[in-house]
């Protein structure tokens, strides 16, 4: 063994802290990474197969009613140009959910379906499929989140349910209750599936249908924009078919399909940047370290230099501890990621999103990216800094000056007026300026992740106070179609007529509809034929009239039999189908003008306080690949009692603070927003001026301009604000937003950070201790003969520590409040980068608490530190100050 690798142990065991810190920093950093890594690629295989083994939609359409065969026949004709396309019913209903046991209150809704076997196929992981009418399976997160068991009774809609399994849907692998949401909702949103029989029991207690029809391409491969031109041909069929669309969504803008990927990949990106910042400081904390060994062992190196060693030789001594450290950390934290952190890692998604059983699948770009890439920028950053710092000669060496700034030191004259303590005070900040420096950047970089973890609380319930101050009203409808609330009894009897009579297979309808025509036929020639024989009798007239008038009685008995089999459906005899169609008949359907009355009368007062409003959605390019973003469009009276102080009419558009502060809007400048059914453009002009919160994705102007804009008829509307709860009929009823809605978001999106939080939180305070630590002993380690030089003139320890700890300690308090604007700006920046390409504005909120616990956690820190340090100048021996220096 050369006497250079003797040196090694001695040296290990000599700063074994210094080592063993940067050991565990890169050990667990790696760790964590890896395991996320790993994670999150056996996730995203698990998604990527779930469209094949799943039969995952490749989009769906919603109609404001039940579609018919002929309509739905016309949007298959429009899709022949790219090898056609298969529509299958997914009907489901907002079922309002409640535990039959401890139940708090809490407003909950599970999205049901008919249990599918064509399309969108579940995976269950506990129990079974339901079987009787009075069973369902839930979704696996919502179960979980609300504790919920296979065995367990629930209510949906008033009725009882029993759970049979606990299952995921594909294409709800995000819980999103509109598509349009910001974040998923797993507390007080789910789905589940039933019977055919359970689903109609549903309706039957008042649950309200949306009719949604998944549909597959029969050539699956189709690119993106065939199919967006196939879609588009669909919903033009639909339309033209008579068939009123609410809403078309291509699987790849299914956030309920591609959120969780999205996810998990911009997580991924997230990690990989994260673990390559900290290998760059530590690689920088390295070379800070190696440059005061170097200095500190300048006499050696210049006699090893002046003995015959070369360089070489030198940079590889000094290499070989850091390389051994970075590559043992490396292949040690890949090994911890692998067997211990995966499974951690994979619950921070599992908890969030509903997805099928995991399975790990290995990637040996994983193992690249957090061993070997680590280890060699560790060694190549160290090895640069090292070449710089070596490229002396040996009498300069041997003289101390491999700093390169010899004579600086001593020509730097301090004022006079200056105190010995603070001239002594600033000497030693100015010879370790580049420790402090590369303290500072450390200081910012943990400063950066703690606050980011101590801000996301306050950010996301700060952005659900706007979410829901937002609101303008306690209750805010949307509707299929306008739905009046005003009219007589004897308005309300006709309407209810009609829609028991709509509420009947449409084929039964349409049968007794022919038998009524062909009823109608009959008569009409038997009575021709009647007044044939009487104007000229004779056996052939007469009998054709008797055949006239038996074919008359046979249409009306196929007739009575169509009526019969409607009054079954039904469940009452002839008579009252008859009296339903009677009073359903004087409603003038024709006149565009008349709009369908609310079967229930909500009562005066609440039906003033109501306020009619438009709703429509349109979407804005955010340029750049970051898709589009939705934009609600509001039309709402000018001297509206709940859209208060908001200026609009003559034509004036007014945008939400939100869209203004995402996107940076000059004033003149033009607003273009796009219709994605109709393929229309249409151009707004913004004026400077906003309305609402910095949440408030929203565009409006007057209920007139809407109607004009989107050409509807002037009396046009689709939505009520009211602060009264309002019975709204449930073949028009849409939705119905309230304050507690948006609360939910925020505490969902808590629920989805606690634990990250505190893993961020971890890993600040961890990576503050080191820096602090490992940069400020380099400060004492340097100093460590003038330290001994103090001791002998009479200095006690505790005289000692105030002129060099208290110097640390400045320089610690600046670096944690000077970095606090450069980290707040950071933030913003990061959180504009990440969230850019989702739809809301969340506006970064760090109130003053959080900073103050930035600083205040830093500084604890730092004194845990100052004590080690305290403890180091104590052992620094008097026979320092008698060593030969040249």
């Amino acid at each position: 063994m050369t006497p250079l690798a003797r040196r090694l142990p001695r040296e290990l065991r000599n700063n074994l802290g210094k080592y063993l810190g940067i050991f565990l920093l890169m050990t667990g950093s790696i760790a964590l990474t890896s395991g996320f890594l790993l994670a999150a690629h056996s996730i995203g295989r698990l998604i990527d197969d779930m469209r094949d083994e799943y039969t995952i939609e490749d989009g769906r359409v919603t109609t404001s009613f039940e579609a018919t065969d002929a309509q739905l026949k016309a949007a298959e004709d429009a899709a022949e140009d790219v090898g056609g396309v298969t529509f299958y019913k997914d009907f489901s209903i907002d079922a309002t959910f409640r535990k039959t046991s401890d139940d708090d209150g809490t407003k909950r809704t599970l999205r049901t379906y008919v249990h599918r076997t064509e399309v969108n196929l579940a995976s269950y992981c506990e129990g079974v499929e339901p079987q009787s009418d009075d069973e369902v399976a839930v979704d696996r997160v919502f179960a979980a989140n609300n504790e919920l068991a296979v065995g367990d009774t629930v209510d949906l809609c008033g009725r009882t349910y029993t759970i049979s399994g606990i299952m995921t849907q594909p294409d709800s692998q995000a819980l999103f209750l509109n598509n349009s949401d910001f974040t998923v909702n797993t507390i007080t949103f789910g789905v589940a599936e039933v019977t055919d029989a359970g689903f109609a029991a549903l309706e039957d207690a008042g649950g309200a249908p949306t009719y949604t029809y998944s549909f597959t391409f029969n050539d699956r491969d189709l690119s993106v924009a065939d199919r967006t031109d196939a879609e588009e041909n669909m919903v033009d069929a639909l339309t033209d078919a008579d068939a009123r669309v609410d809403d078309l969504i291509d699987a790849d803008s299914n956030q309920g399909i591609g959120y969780a990927r999205d996810d998990v990949d911009g997580d991924s990106m997230m990690w990989t940047t994260l673990l390559d910042i900290i290998i760059v400081i530590m690689a920088f904390v390295f070379v800070v370290l190696t440059d005061a060994t170097i200095e500190e062992e300048s006499a050696i190196i210049g006699t090893l230099l002046a003995s015959g060693y070369r360089k070489r030789e030198i940079v590889l001594h000094y290499l070989a501890l850091p390389a051994v450290v970075g590559i043992l950390a490396s292949l040690l934290g890949c090994a911890l990621g692998v067997t211990v952190f995966t499974e951690p890692m994979r619950n921070l998604y599992y908890g969030s999103y509903s997805l099928p059983p995991f399975h790990v699948y290995w990637n040996w770009e994983i193992f690249v990216k957090c061993a070997v890439v680590p280890a060699a920028a560790l060694i190549l950053i160290t090895l640069v800094g090292l070449l710089r710092k070596i490229g002396k000669t040996p009498l300069q060496f041997l003289r101390h000056e491999a700093s390169g700034k010899a004579g600086t030191k001593r020509g730097l004259q301090l004022p006079e007026r200056m105190g010995f303590v603070s001239r002594f005070r600033l000497r030693v900040f100015l010879r370790n300026l580049g420790n402090f420096a590369t303290l500072f950047v450390g200081i910012a970089f943990a400063s950066l992740l703690l606050l980011f973890g101590l801000a996301i609380l306050p950010t996301m319930t700060h952005y659900a106070d706007n979410l829901e101050t937002s609101l303008v009203a306690a209750h805010q409808y949307t509707l299929k179609a306008p739905l009046e609330l005003e009219g007589t009894a004897e308005e309300r009897e006709q309407w209810a007529a009609l829609d028991r009579l709509q509420s009947v297979d449409g084929t039964l309808l349409t049968a007794a509809e022919d038998a009524e025509d062909e009823l109608d036929d009959a008569v009409d020639y038997a009575q021709d034929a009647a007044e044939a024989a009487m104007a000229s009798p004779s056996a052939a007239s007469m009998q054709a009239a008797s055949d006239a008038l038996e074919e008359a009685q046979d249409k009306k008995d196929a007739l009575y039999a169509r009526l019969d089999d409607i009054a079954d459906s039904l469940g009452c005899d002839r008579d009252e189908v008859i009296d339903l169609i009677d009073d359903a008949s004087n409603i003038d359907t024709d006149n565009d003008d008349i709009h369908p009355v609310n079967i229930t009368d909500n009562g005066a007062e609440k039906i003033a306080q109501a306020e009619k409003y438009a709703v429509y959605q349109l979407q804005y390019d955010r340029g750049e690949g970051n898709g589009v973003e939705t934009v609600t469009i509001y039309g709402v009276s000018p001297d509206s009692r709940y859209w208060k102080g908001l200026d609009v009419g003559d034509g004036r558009v007014v945008f939400g603070g939100g869209l203004v502060d995402k996107f940076g809007w000059k004033e003149g400048q033009q607003v273009n927003l796009t219709d994605k059914f109709e393929g229309k453009s249409y151009a707004f002009d913004y004026d400077g001026s906003s309305w609402g919160s910095k949440s408030d994705m929203n565009a409006y102007m007057s209920i007139d301009d809407f109607n004009s804009l989107f050409g509807n008829d002037p009396s046009y509307f689709n939505g009520y604000a009211s602060d009264e709860e309002l019975d709204i009929d449930s073949r028009y009823f849409a939705s119905d937003t309230t304050p507690d809605d948006m609360r939910a978001v925020g505490d969902q999106f808590i629920g989805m950070m606690s634990d990250l939080i505190g893993m961020m939180v971890g890993l600040s305070v961890f990576i503050f201790l080191l820096f602090m630590y490992l940069l400020t002993k380099a400060v004492i380690d340097r100093s460590a003969r003038s330290i001994s030089y103090m001791k002998v003139f009479g200095y006690r320890d505790g005289e000692i520590s105030h002129l060099y700890i208290r110097s640390i300690t400045l320089c610690v308090v600046v670096a944690l409040v000077l970095s606090l604007p450069v980290i707040i700006v950071s933030l913003t920046a990061i959180f504009r980068s990440m969230l850019l390409a989702y739809n809301g504005n969340i506006e970064i909120y760090v109130p003053w608490r959080s900073m103050v616990t930035c600083v205040g956690i830093g500084f604890a820190t730092y004194l845990v530190v100052a004590l080690l340090h305290t403890r180091s100048i104590r052992r620094v021996s008097l026979s320092e100050a008698l060593k030969v220096q040249e």
